[in-house]
């Protein structure tokens, strides 16, 4: 009686597993599509004479606010509707619990491509408190290129982040 319940055990663990990998498949699968639908968004090109090229660097001045739209994916509003997404080197699982980023800049008053940053809020912020090395305790992430976008086109990317 043992041995059934013992085998009996083991088979509903191995179910479970087994039914848990799955689970997990069909959800990063769903991501890796999300990904390349946003991929393939922000591949539309734009009139560079209109929008501006891709660019390495962003001004302090040039943006006036960010937001987070995944782990993936910042959007930078600027000045006259202008809209840029930096898309990351990685993941960075802190984005959306953020008010503000703490940029380790390469390059004055610009962030730039491969500048470190965290995302923090206003009481964790360096600034308001001392740490030895003037980081947070967030997650450090790493920025990749600006890239100019359409409002159309964000819009098209938070759809696809909405869909399940």
């Amino acid at each position: 009686m043992d041995t059934v319940r013992c085998v009996t055990g083991i088979a509903i663990v191995a179910t479970l597993a087994l039914a848990g990998c799955t689970t997990s498949s069909e959800t990063k699968e769903r991501e890796l599509q999300k990904q390349a639908s946003i991929e393939e968004i922000l591949a539309e090109e734009l009139d560079p004479a209109e929008f501006g090229e891709t660019q390495r660097c962003l001004s302090d001045a040039e943006f006036t606010t960010y937001r987070a739209l995944d782990e993936r994916h910042l959007l930078f509003e600027g000045r006259q509707g202008r809209l840029w997404v930096n898309t990351l080197r990685s993941t960075c699982p802190d984005l959306r619990h953020g008010d503000i980023l703490v940029v380790r800049r390469s390059s004055g008053s610009r962030m730039c491509d491969a500048d470190q940053f965290q995302a923090t809020d206003w009481f964790e912020w360096p600034g308001n408190r001392r740490s030895p090395d003037g980081w947070g305790t967030g997650i450090r992430c790493v920025l990749g290129k600006f890239q100019p976008v359409t409002q159309q086109q964000v819009d098209e990317i938070e759809a696809v982040l909405r869909s399940r």
